[in-house]
């Protein structure tokens, strides 16, 4: 179903959704916009974050063994971490403590109407997607609500009108023309084990790890035992992540480690699942110090 909910009386929707759920969104701390626990509707705001609501349902550190079954409401998420929830469900979906908390969160994305910076989301299926669970999108007065979980409809909902969809796909043709996608065509066939550019990006990498923390389809983690055993995420780039007994490193140089990384989420990945381990966000090219460009990367790949 299709509805509308005015813009002023969101707030209220989410006061109500706070009586019988945890619920997640972006509110301000301090000068910065990150997800974080509501505690009323009066902190939400619909806004991009430069990190994710990833942790939610997939948190940096925790305690193997230890499961949680609360059910969580995510809102406000962009659709391009929805949608890399969705790559996160074929990957981890196997495992058990990703899982019991995955059953229990409800997504409500929100679409963006006006590209970001950085993204490149048109590239890869977005902003508006298929599957969700409630999709928001910005219209000027209202958000059109296009939901296919009925119980999470609030009493202030109205149903949309036609003139209200035109509305919707006329800003869905505006962002398209300023966002225009990239030609992907056989990408995972042209991208070449040799390429010359992870040297030139290797002389520019500090090997800090942002890339892949920021980044929402990045799921590696390393296990260790602290007093109980743990997992914790981890980065490719980072030097120790294939070191293995005897420090016997088969990537043992940083342009190695550069290449698993794009060969991974462009060719590794769609060869296994057959598509691409990237949603276009563009946070990875936002949080680089150097501003090592994954989309730079993408249009310089073979014809």
């Amino acid at each position: 179903m299709i509805y509308k909910i005015k813009k002023d009386l969101l707030k209220k929707y989410i006061d109500g959704l706070l009586e019988k759920y945890e619920v997640w969104g972006p509110k301000k701390i301090g000068n910065d916009t990150v997800f974080s626990k509501l505690k009323s509707g009066e902190e939400f705001i619909d806004a991009r974050t430069l990190l994710g609501p990833k942790e939610s349902i997939y948190p940096i550190k925790e305690k193997i063994g230890e499961m949680e079954s609360k059910e969580i409401i995510v809102m406000g998420i962009k659709s391009c971490d929805l949608r890399a929830y969705r790559m996160l469900d074929d990957v981890l979906g196997i495992d058990e403590f990703y899982s019991s908390r995955r059953r229990n969160v409800h997504f409500l994305n929100f679409v963006c109407t006006e590209p970001c910076e950085y993204g490149f989301c048109s590239t890869f299926f977005g902003p508006r997607l298929d599957e969700y669970e409630m999709q928001f999108t910005d219209i000027g007065e209202y958000y059109i609500v296009e939901s296919k979980n009925d119980k999470l409809i609030g009493r202030d909902f109205e149903n949309a009108t036609e003139d209200d969809l035109k509305i919707l796909e006329s800003k869905m043709r505006d962002f398209y023309n300023k966002m225009p996608p990239m030609n992907i065509e056989n990408l995972h066939k042209k991208i070449s084990w040799d390429d010359p550019r992870y040297r030139e990006f290797s002389k520019r990498c500090i090997s800090c790890g942002a890339c892949n923390f920021a980044c929402p389809t990045c799921f590696c983690f390393d296990t260790y035992d602290d007093d109980g055993l743990y997992r914790e995420w981890d980065s490719c780039i980072l030097s120790g992540f294939t070191r293995m007994a005897g420090n016997v490193n088969p990537r043992n140089t940083l342009d190695l480690r550069l290449r698993q990384r794009f060969m991974h989420k462009l060719r590794y990945h769609y060869e296994n699942f057959s598509y691409y381990l990237c949603t276009g966000c563009g946070r990875c090219i936002e949080v680089c110090p150097v501003r090592i460009d994954i989309r730079d990367f993408i249009r310089g790949v073979g014809p």
